[in-house]
């Protein structure tokens, strides 16, 4: 599968999820490119006034529900539809981050029968300059 095949396919299967995820859904975000064979995506959104804490950084419970949610249409994208559940999630707010900010958030799941999933959060402009990390120990449902 090419990159701009499996961009289209995390973005759709994240689109078509039956989601309890409300605000990630809704969020104004996009796919910009995926690498099957590196198991990840990268998704861009822009940080707004209402998705910054009263610390500055990142809301952390904004970081753990996009990551969630971008995480398993990976997941389930690389696994041909099979649904993943999380079962621990660790989140950090790196440092205090000015709404307007354009973000890369760069996605990556190992390939396991127990996937673990990793979400930064950096500036589009340089991969290094990271405001959040998420982390996701996850397991497939089972097939019933």
């Amino acid at each position: 599968m090419d990159a701009e095949e499996f961009r289209l396919l995390v973005s759709s299967t994240a689109l078509s999820k039956k989601s309890h995820y409300y605000y990630s859904g809704g969020l104004a975000a996009d796919v910009i490119s995926a690498d099957y064979a590196q198991r990840s995506c990268v998704v861009e959104l822009t940080a707004t006034e209402s998705e910054i804490s009263d610390a500055g950084c990142l809301d952390e419970g904004l970081v753990g529900t996009v990551a969630d949610y971008w995480t398993s249409a990976l997941i389930t994208a690389l696994s041909q539809g099979r649904s993943a559940l999380t079962t621990s999630l660790t989140v950090q707010a790196l440092k205090p981050i000015a709404p307007g900010t354009k973000l890369h958030m760069t996605c990556t799941a190992t390939d396991a029968t127990q996937p673990c999933a990793v979400a930064i959060f950096a500036t589009a402009a340089e991969s290094s300059d990271v405001y959040a990390v998420a982390t996701h120990t996850k397991f497939f449902k089972s097939r019933s």
